[in-house]
């Protein structure tokens, strides 16, 4: 490699480029993701250490914007990349369960980082979006059966336990019978594989001087854990189930 040509890579002219592309553009918690990072050498032989992708979530809080790296996938050994030569390097790997929805406020997106040593990295960032767990979803639609309807997925940084930055919170709005005693609920869902973790959260309506006197002193909401399973789900019991622990809180 010339001395001209070690300088244009480093600057990132005529060097390696690299373009991920993805098997779907859309994915539930848990799927596997399956594609492929096409490289494309430059104008020199260049080598590569590494090949990354990073899972990465953005967020907004207190008027900030921030990226959290939820995981990260080496996907290749060191290799040498010819002048114009093309190479594909398929991948395959779990999104974790507990991977943020996408909403409106809160992106996710994998970034592919090329290491490339001496040399401005090339990278390339694609856009996914993430859907519930199925048994998040079937919960949902529960839910809503019950008497209520979602209102929207907000994070909450402060009120639990978590590796990651924020929890999301599915809030549902009360319908028919629950409008008169229930201001909404809340429920955070941790998914696993064939089972859900569930903290639901009544916030309950001001009736009279002893709920208004707690709603005053923000001692109106009620809280309950429980876990559901897919066969649980199947059984057909479970909404039985809920509503009784929803009524549990309410009263």
């Amino acid at each position: 490699m010339s001395i001209f040509g070690k300088t244009l890579a480093s600057m990132g002219i005529g060097a390696t480029k690299v373009d991920t592309r993805l098997e779907k553009s859309s994915y539930r918690q848990g799927d596997f993701i399956n594609g492929a990072v096409y490289i494309q050498g430059g104008q020199v032989e260049q080598k590569v250490d590494d090949i990354y992708l990073y899972l990465v979530v953005q967020y907004h809080h207190e008027g900030n914007s921030a990226e959290y790296v939820l995981d990260e996938f080496r996907i290749t050994e060191p290799f040498v990349i010819g002048p114009s030569e093309s190479k594909e390097i398929p991948f395959e790997f779990q999104l974790p369960y507990d991977v943020p929805v996408t909403t409106s406020g809160c992106p996710v997106y994998l970034k592919t980082g090329l290491d490339i040593r001496m040399a401005k990295d090339p990278g390339d960032v694609d856009g996914i979006e993430i859907t519930p767990h199925p048994l998040v979803h079937q919960m949902i639609q529960l839910i809503e059966e019950i008497g209520f309807e979602l209102r929207g997925v907000t994070a909450d940084f402060e009120h639990y336990y978590t590796q990651q930055p924020f929890v999301q919170e599915y809030r549902f709005n009360p319908l028919l019978r629950f409008q008169d005693v229930v201001d909404q609920i809340v429920v955070v869902f941790t998914p696993h594989d064939h089972e859900v973790d569930i903290i639901l959260k009544v916030d309950r309506k001001a009736v009279d001087l002893m709920t208004s006197m707690e709603e005053a002193l923000d001692l109106d909401q009620r809280m309950t854990r429980f876990v559901v399973t897919q066969a649980e789900y199947e059984s057909g019991q479970l909404a039985r189930r809920v509503e009784s622990l929803i009524v549990k809180q309410i009263y």
